[in-house]
């Protein structure tokens, strides 16, 4: 069992550094209030490698491991992005590497993973309004014509419309069955911009440099060469995205919260009230960024064993992966809280960068999957208590 970083690892952590150092506050702010994508940070990602890194080198990329991208994240984020790279780092080397990389036939592979590595990116269209966690209960259909997939339905809360090049549908190639609820569902790549694809923006609280929308999809045509895998039995390539996913979010959160933690301890330690002493030597600041701290550390050898796990293709990823991706979201929306309320009515304004921090982190309780179903998850199975729901 090895702790430590190898040489590549700690040279990579030092590049996400210095990259993370070229853009600094002013430049988020402005991303976060313009509700843009920072394509300058993105550029200069792609420029770097990091985000073909985990693509297989035969097709351009760096050939490396989740372990290795997720090390990248939380870097990126600790020293000053933040949960921005989630969009590119997402819907890139996830929603289409990894998809593609593991499931996608040598023809696909050589069509799409070139354009991941020079920084293309993907919407994954998963969730639906009316099926939620409940992956089964999707509606969207995907009827087989000649050679030809004809697409219908409507998909929630999808990220990545306006930048993506590509489209992974969660569809339904036959009719729901009860007694076997995971058969007939397929995911088929479909081109963008698509005349019978309409995406509506939504406004969100937070996660501004990504845009997220409800789709609805009218008789969109995909050929019948772009379904991953077999026709009807898709839920392993699915969680094969859904996993890195998750443990790439979870790295980037426990980042944020180690940037928010240093924010509210460079603030505290420079703030003066009463006598001499800076209010950095109060108890009751620093016990819960102590907390905060210890929590983050857990939950980074949890992000980075659920990431060796998925590399090893190791059944035990899926239930590690669920635990990296509470303690992640739990640590770190508690470290920008304590963050805020550290630096009282400073913390609260949008200059000093730890509110937007938090607005950022708190979608991490309710997506890629709710802290709830988390919980039911290690009830479940790894508890071994009965079925809640």
């Amino acid at each position: 069992m090895e702790f430590g970083y190898t040489d590549e690892q700690q040279m990579m952590r030092e590049l996400a550094a210095k990259i993370a150092g070229d853009f600094g506050e002013e430049y988020w702010q402005r991303i976060d209030e313009e509700h843009c994508h920072p394509r300058e940070f993105i550029d200069a990602l792609v420029a770097s490698g990091i985000v073909g890194m985990a693509i297989p080198e035969e097709y351009g990329g760096g050939g490396t491991g989740l372990l290795d991208l997720a090390i990248a994240a939380e870097a990126l984020a600790a020293n000053g992005v933040g949960m921005g790279a989630a969009g590119i780092l997402v819907g890139g080397p996830v929603f289409g590497g990894y998809l593609i990389s593991r499931h996608g036939t040598e023809a696909q592979k050589e069509k799409y993973l070139p354009g991941l590595v020079k920084g293309e990116v993907w919407a994954g269209a998963f969730t639906e309004p009316d099926a939620g966690s409940n992956v089964t209960n999707i509606s969207t259909r995907a009827e087989l014509k000649g050679d030809r997939y004809v697409v219908t339905g409507r998909k929630m809360f999808i990220s990545h419309m306006e930048e993506s090049t590509h489209i992974a549908l969660y569809v339904r190639t036959s009719p729901l069955d009860p007694a076997h609820k995971t058969r007939g569902l397929s995911i088929l790549v479909g081109d963008l911009p698509d005349p019978h694809v309409e995406a509506r923006p939504f406004k969100k609280l937070g996660s501004r440099f990504v845009d997220t929308h409800a789709v609805f999809i009218d008789g969109m045509e995909i050929p019948k060469e772009n379904i991953i895998g077999r026709e009807g039995h898709v839920l392993k390539a699915m969680f094969d995205v859904l996993n890195p996913e998750r443990i790439v979010v979870a790295a980037l959160a426990v980042g944020s919260g180690l940037l928010a933690i240093a924010k509210a301890v460079e603030f505290a330690n420079e703030r003066v009230i009463w006598g001499e002493r800076p209010i950095s030597s109060y108890q009751g600041l620093q016990f819960p960024l102590a907390e905060a701290k210890v929590m983050l550390e857990a939950a980074r050898l949890k992000v980075y064993e659920a990431a060796w796990l998925y590399d090893q293709g190791s059944p035990k990823c899926a239930m590690a992966t669920t635990m990296a991706k509470y303690a992640a979201s739990h640590g770190s929306i508690y470290a920008a809280d304590r963050a805020i309320q550290t630096m009282g009515g400073s913390g609260y304004m949008c200059e000093y960068g730890v509110e937007r921090l938090w607005r950022d982190l708190r979608l991490n309780a309710i997506a890629p999957v709710t802290n709830e179903m988390a919980l039911n998850t290690v009830a479940q199975y790894d508890l071994g208590m009965p079925r809640s729901y």
